[in-house]
């Protein structure tokens, strides 16, 4: 019995190190992003590309508060890059605003002001 709880212990260590990097810091990581989508085109434009970009594990735009959760390996990508990624889609990224010309070549509907 000892020993079956010694070995718990050890692969609980383990798979705990394995989910930190170097310093300690978590390498799964969940950020809430606040944008300016404004329809169902947004929010599958910004998924699709989200969720195939290296180091993206998950990413939904909830339409009630326009807030993109994005779940993310930080050894592969920061959350820099992420609001990087997000304003040349189109769209703010909390405090990263839009590249004005990938905004301007979205659809009416999906424009600042824009309806579904």
């Amino acid at each position: 019995m000892k020993m079956r709880l010694m070995m718990m212990a050890v692969i609980a260590f383990v798979l705990t190190a394995c989910a930190t990097a170097k310093d300690g810091e978590p390498v799964k990581r969940t950020a809430f992003i606040q944008t300016n989508a404004q329809c169902g085109d947004c929010k599958e434009r910004m998924e699709s590309v989200l969720n195939f970009e290296s180091g993206i594990i998950y990413s939904d735009l909830n339409m009630e508060d326009k807030k993109m959760e994005v779940k993310y390996n930080s050894k592969k990508i920061s959350l820099a890059e992420i609001k990087t990624i997000i304003s040349n889609i189109g769209y703010d990224a909390d405090e990263v605003q839009a590249n004005k010309s990938a905004q301007s070549s979205l659809p009416a509907c999906c424009q600042p002001g824009g309806h579904d």
